[in-house]
């Protein structure tokens, strides 16, 4: 009798709530088969990111290795601007001193060099980290039920 009331309620508020009507939505459509790949599949379509990172760049001279990374890099970094909000895990400057406070979570904060004792930790921050705040990614057109396309192959007919 429960789950009927929860259905009326949840079909009410449906009806007559249009955000709630939209997080219920999902629900009804088919889930991918694999893993959420749309930011690399974006990265593959607007800097060629994959292609580089396949190619094997031994026999390029650096000036040639530079003119396409120029490129890649533009493309990547507006995909990366155009879709996700990324900010600093620690607001500071490489090679400052900063004090990781004793309540620090370890999958945000890796200590690295001679860590012994107890939090709080001084030391000099090496990378400051990334964290996504917001995303806002495409809807990419599936292929058949199969979300490890990550980009289609191209095919130029005469």
């Amino acid at each position: 009798m429960n789950r009927l009331l929860l259905a009326l309620r949840a079909f009410w508020k449906t009806l007559t709530d249009p955000e709630f009507a939209s997080r219920v939505e999902p629900l009804f459509s088919r889930a991918p088969t694999g893993p959420d790949l749309r930011v690399l599949a974006v990265l593959q379509r607007d800097g060629r990111l994959i292609d580089f990172l396949q190619e094997d760049i031994d026999a390029y001279t650096d000036p040639q290795i530079g003119a396409a990374v120029r490129d890649i890099h533009r493309g990547c970094r507006k995909s990366l601007h155009d879709y996700l909000t990324i900010e600093p895990i620690i607001d500071a400057a490489e090679e400052q001193r900063v004090t990781v406070p004793s309540d620090f979570d370890p999958a945000t904060i890796r200590l690295v060099g001679n860590v012994n004792g107890a939090p709080p930790f001084h030391g000099v921050l090496k990378h400051h980290g990334w964290r996504v705040k917001s995303v806002q990614l495409p809807v990419l057109p599936a292929a058949r039920d199969d979300s490890s396309i990550l980009s289609p192959a191209e095919v130029e007919l005469p």
